[in-house]
């Protein structure tokens, strides 16, 4: 596995990888006809057969790894029979006659072995998934180091046959034998507890892959079974030849075993190749079909059936957040949970600017084809966001729909009560005024001393009408608004406040009529709140900002008790539909003992005069 990594690091743009897989194209090959002058000059009554299995065993999982890695597809699996290659490349040494060369491809034939339990495990991903599938390899490898290694001083010859060299008699001895000759312990312990741990771990490598098999999704399944059926028969086989030569029977039947497993070698490869490309074919069709269906922009419902569809998966489920922290709903909005490791199942997140919106629970065999789950995701991915926006500019249309209406609705309001004021007062006194004008024209040509007097005394009444025309004129557009400006006109209300009231102003000029009037009965309204309902206040700060660039902020705050969940009531849903009406925005922010911020923002256009 070490192998790989130098492959893999560094290597980022096309080019690269071209590069690098000729160069590795190149170095196989010219290993592979290594591997084949050396097979052809063995003992072997058979020579051209035996090049063609060494070759076979060391260039297929080559070629199949290079393929894999090359294509993006699998890449870990890939590099790891690229790395097994290497292995079986050292295992052709054992068809040396020298004996240090043979005693090195005999021991690279045990080390291979547990690298081979690594990959049957780990099929596809690469990974192993479970704490059992890692103690079965590490089992592997502590049953290699302390019950063969050792036989590398203890042991004068290696156990024949071997599916590692085609000799049989004659064969070189061990070039590490450091005995005079072999200790008992070894035929009397070591030997047969060998056998015993080799059929133990083969016996476990074969229950977990039948229940990997059997726990697997039908996908799962139709990409494993070529691949994990001959895991499985090659593990048998490695067990029955053990034991076989162990009983010592017929030569014929151990050397039909040990070609055997020769041969398994490249058919491991080969039925990863078989796999690869039916996988291929498959992705290629799941994502035609999965376009067809967002096509239609389909809802939650829909977009897990699709999903299903396209990936011939029925476990497939969407999930999306729910409110609360770690809580999912699912497609019909019932309360879901998301599966854990080790079911078979997995999860993929759907995101948007950092932020979750849909898992998506699909086979874990999705995972080991990163490219054809990462297409699907971006997919659904882009049908979500266009739903979100949807919903989101469906929302705002009626906001503004109901902020309009409401507008309109204060608007008549405010228009009938300037008429019920002026009604019921400015009117009814000029009504009288007029009358008495009348009376005092009368009393002018019958007595001019007592009509002057009369005139006199109705100047009061004038005075009086004014005066209330001017207080109902406030109400609707402050003068002093009008003439000095925004800060200006808050001055004169903070003057007259209930409660201290401390006004900053950084940068305000003037701006459009309608703009300042916002901003003005926003803030008194604001400041009538406080009143309402920050009994206990000792201080309020009134700012207004007109630094930031085509924007005019303002801020009410005060200090009373405040509250843990801000309401739109009257007042606020007033405030805020000012603002919105104008392109602005409103927040309310509060908490119990932190008294209340009210802050907003409008959109400006400094007036020419400002």
């Amino acid at each position: 596995m070490a192998a790989g990594a130098p492959v893999a690091n560094g290597i980022t743009t096309p080019r690269d990888r071209r590069r690098a897989l000729l160069a590795l194209g190149v170095t196989a090959t010219l290993g592979c006809m290594a591997i084949a002058g050396a097979a052809a000059t063995s003992a072997d009554t058979r020579p051209g057969l035996v090049a063609l299995a060494r070759v076979s065993m060391v260039g297929v999982p080559l070629a199949v790894g290079l393929y894999a890695w090359y294509a993006r597809v699998n890449e870990r699996f890939g590099l790891l029979l690229v790395a097994a290659g290497g292995g079986w490349f050292l295992t052709t040494l054992a068809e040396s006659s020298d004996e240090l060369l043979y005693t090195l491809g005999r021991t690279a034939g045990w080390l291979v072995e547990v690298l081979l339990v690594y990959l049957f495990l780990s099929f596809p991903s690469g990974r192993l998934a479970t704490r059992g599938e890692r103690a079965i390899v590490v089992a592997t490898g502590v049953t290699v180091a302390t019950l063969f290694l050792p036989r590398l001083l203890l042991a004068e010859r290696f156990e024949l046959p071997s599916p590692y060299t085609s000799c049989v008699a004659g064969c070189p001895r061990n070039a590490l034998f450091a005995l005079q000759r072999e200790p008992p312990l070894l035929d009397a312990l070591m030997r047969p507890l060998g056998v015993v741990a080799v059929l133990a771990l083969m016996v476990a490598v074969v229950v977990r892959l039948r229940g990997r098999m059997r726990a697997a999704t039908p996908l799962a399944r139709r990409m494993l079974a070529p691949v994990l059926g001959i895991a499985c028969v090659r593990a048998g086989l490695l067990a029955v030849g053990m034991s076989a030569r162990w009983v010592d029977p017929s030569p014929v039947v151990l050397r039909t075993v040990a070609w055997m497993l020769a041969l398994a070698v490249p058919l491991i490869a080969l039925a990863f190749l078989a796999g690869l490309l039916r996988w291929r074919l498959f992705a290629g069709r799941a994502l035609e079909r999965l376009a067809a269906c967002l096509r239609a922009k389909p809802d939650a419902p829909t977009l897990r059936r699709a999903f299903a569809d396209a990936f011939e998966d029925p476990s497939v489920e969407l999930a999306f957040p729910a409110r609360g922290a770690g809580r999912w709903m699912d497609a019909h909005g019932d309360p879901a949970r998301l599966p854990g490791p080790g079911g078979g199942l997995s999860v993929s997140t759907v995101s948007e600017r950092g932020e979750p919106v849909a898992a998506i629970v699909h086979d874990e065999t999705l995972c080991a084809y990163p490219a054809l789950l990462h297409a699907g995701l971006e997919m659904a991915g882009v049908v979500l966001e266009n739903q979100r926006l949807e919903a989101e500019t469906a929302a705002a249309m009626r906001e503004v729909t109901a902020s309009r209406a409401r507008i309109a609705a204060g608007a008549e309001r405010e228009r009938r009560r300037i008429e019920r004021d002026l009604h019921d007062g400015a009117q009814q006194r000029l009504v009288a005024l007029r009358i008495e004008l009348e009376l005092a024209g009368e009393a002018v040509r019958r007595d001019p001393e007592e009509g002057a007097r009369r005139l006199h005394e109705l100047e009061h009444e004038v005075e009086e009408a004014l005066d209330e025309l001017r207080a109902l004129a406030h109400g609707v557009y402050p003068p002093l608004l009008a003439d000095h400006g925004l800060p200006d006109a808050l001055r004169s209300v903070a003057g007259r406040f209930a409660v201290p009231l401390r006004l900053t102003a950084h940068r305000v000029g003037r701006y459009a009529p309608e703009l300042e009037g916002a901003a003005y009965f926003c803030v008194l309204e604001a400041l009538q709140n406080v009143l309402k309902h920050a009994r206990g206040a000792s201080r309020v700060e009134v700012e207004l900002d007109g630094s930031a660039p085509a924007a005019l902020w303002l801020r009410v705050r005060d200090d009373g008790p405040g509250f843990a969940a801000p309401t739109d009531g009257v007042g606020i849903t007033n405030m805020r539909d000012r603002l919105v009406a104008l392109g602005g925005e409103l927040t309310v922010r509060s908490a119990p003992g932190a008294g209340t911020c009210v802050e907003g923002w409008l959109p400006t256009v400094v007036s020419p005069g400002g």
